[in-house]
């Protein structure tokens, strides 16, 4: 693929991604992207905050790489890759980190390798929204606007990780409750 078109097609990607993480997120997010680089490797972690742990540990000894650089790089890969992945990783007025995650076309078995070999990459540009904002036991009635940086911890999002624990085991704890009186009604 021609380099200009694939900076256009990143640039293009970038712009969507920020579009989208500014209408769910209450923080300003700058327009001055930088970009890391890292392979989808799907046994990275057991769970969402084991994963986020090791993701952040690995990302913080990279260095952000220019728009220039970074379609560098993704140029040398473009005929292999399956699918791309665009995340804000860490954003502030001044700079923004995105995190391009990709799948190879050869990490997949080698009957599915045969019928995507001629296929494009996938682009999709992804908003991580984190586990304190769905609904215990009721539907959601309105969105909430979150921190665009919650996967990398704080003390606001570790108190908004409290509460929710705390209102799934009331939650938990009166359902239980009434599942009981419910059948010690009917067993007799």
């Amino acid at each position: 693929m021609n380099k200009e078109i694939l900076e256009t097609k990143i640039a293009d990607a970038t712009s969507r991604l920020i579009n989208t993480a500014s209408d769910l997120c209450w923080n300003t997010i700058s327009r001055n992207c930088f970009y890391l680089l890292s392979e989808i490797d799907e046994t990275i972690g057991k769970n969402l905050f084991e994963g986020n742990k090791i993701r952040k540990k690995i990302n913080e000894g990279k260095t952000p790489k220019s728009l220039q650089e970074i379609t560098q790089d993704l140029a040398l890969l473009y005929d292999n890759l399956y699918d791309i992945n665009f995340y804000i990783y860490k954003a502030s007025k001044d700079k923004t980190i995105i995190e391009i995650k990709y799948f190879l076309k050869t990490s997949h078995t080698k009957d599915f390798y045969e019928t995507i070999k001629d296929n494009n990459p996938m682009w999709h540009g992804k908003v991580a929204i984190p586990p304190y904002l769905s609904s215990i036991g009721k539907p959601a009635k309105e969105e909430k606007k979150f921190d665009v940086n919650w996967q990398l911890g704080g003390i606001r999002y570790e108190w908004n990780l409290f509460l929710y624990r705390f209102k799934y085991y009331v939650h938990k704890t009166r359902y239980n409750y009434k599942k009981s009186r419910f059948e010690k009604r009917f067993k007799k």
